[in-house]
């Protein structure tokens, strides 16, 4: 079949990888098939799973419901605020441990928060019974195959890339710092954005929340690939020749701006983007490529780190992706605004999609 611009977009039926990356705000979906154009590839951009739970569980708040909260340990940010309001409302909230490790590390902290921690017995129980039954996990993946089914997209998948930003498990210390020692130590040994990826089976014990993301396509019984949302969507927007580069995400949650030389890290910035505002967040650029940003002081304003491991080059061009881009608008630094498969939200796909070829050739 041809196309409009008169190119014939052919493909040879081979590896078909479904790429997620579930962010804070929406859940980015690439559909790839090898042999054909990735312009032309099947895109969704959905709310992301926190989203979707939260919006439930103000719901079932708005009914006084009583509500049993069970499944895998997924992402927290809006579903934990629902939870919270949920109990404040009077109202009241069964979870199983599993899935009560969304709202804190330190179950009882969620404990003291109101809510009563069951087996899965106890929850199925409370479920025939008449409670509201909320699902927990980032990825719906029988509704996501569902819909894209609906679609009328081929969905024999041959493998699965998922992102999902991951604190790490820290019930004793903070998770901001635990998170940013991640980074450091990929600095410090000047490893490559694509090292930070992970086959299921090698996700570290700790990045709990990304090992249950990945567990949620277990039941398809194929070959998974993960990350971090950070590095996923950095990758998505680096050079393909591995140039020197600053690569910043300006995300829904965080934002990171890492510095590769030769294709391997030599700094990292991480800050909460709700921390931020545009002339923050350009001085802060502006500072951190000069070698001016304290570690301690992006801590102190409520956000992960810095580190920088030598001088940056001269001249490096700065490629800048993110739902919050616009906060650079109008700063004199040489930005450039990538648009990977034509639509900027694929970054984090795109970087699950160069991860897999990188590993699979």
């Amino acid at each position: 079949m041809s196309t409009k611009n008169g190119h014939r977009d052919t493909h040879t039926g081979g590896r078909r990888l479904l790429a997620v990356d579930v962010g804070a705000g929406t859940t980015d979906v690439l559909v790839w098939l090898e042999g054909r154009r990735p312009e032309n590839s099947e895109k969704l951009v959905a709310p992301s799973r926190t989203v979707v739970v939260a919006r439930r569980i103000d719901a079932a708040t708005r009914r006084r419901d009583r509500i049993v909260f069970h499944g895998p340990t997924m992402g927290g940010g809006a579903c934990v605020v629902a939870a919270r309001r949920h109990l404040e409302a009077g109202c009241e909230l069964l979870a199983t441990e599993e899935a009560a490790l969304t709202f804190a590390d330190d179950l009882r902290k969620v404990s003291g928060w109101g809510v009563r921690l069951v087996s899965e017995d106890e929850a199925r129980a409370a479920v025939q019974t008449g409670a509201e039954e909320v699902m927990s996990g980032d990825v719906d993946v029988e509704a996501l195959l569902d819909a894209l089914r609906r679609l009328g997209v081929d969905v024999a998948l041959t493998a699965v890339a998922v992102a999902a930003q991951d604190h790490g498990f820290s019930p004793g210390g903070s998770n901001r710092v635990f998170r940013f020692e991640t980074w450091r130590r990929a600095i410090d040994s000047g490893r490559p954005l694509p090292s930070l990826f992970y086959d299921a089976d090698a996700i570290p014990a700790d990045l709990t929340r990304l090992r249950a993301a990945a567990g949620c396509f277990a039941s398809l019984g194929l070959p998974v690939l993960a990350a971090d949302t950070g590095p996923a969507a950095l990758l998505g927007v680096s050079p393909e020749d591995d140039g020197d580069a600053a690569l910043v995400n300006v995300g829904n949650s965080h934002t990171v701006c890492a510095v590769a030389v030769k294709g391997r890290l030599i700094g990292v910035l991480e800050h909460h983007t709700g921390c931020l505002d545009g002339a923050t967040l350009d001085d802060l650029l502006h500072r951190f490529l000069a070698g001016d940003v304290r570690d301690d002081e992006v801590r102190q304003d409520g956000g992960h780190g810095a580190v920088l491991r030598g001088p940056v080059p001269a001249a490096l061009p700065i490629f800048v992706t993110g739902p919050n881009r616009d906060l650079l608008r109008g700063s004199d630094l040489p930005l450039t605004y990538p648009a990977p498969f034509g639509d900027m939200m694929m970054a984090g796909p795109a970087g699950l999609l160069r991860a897999f070829l990188t590993r699979n050739g």
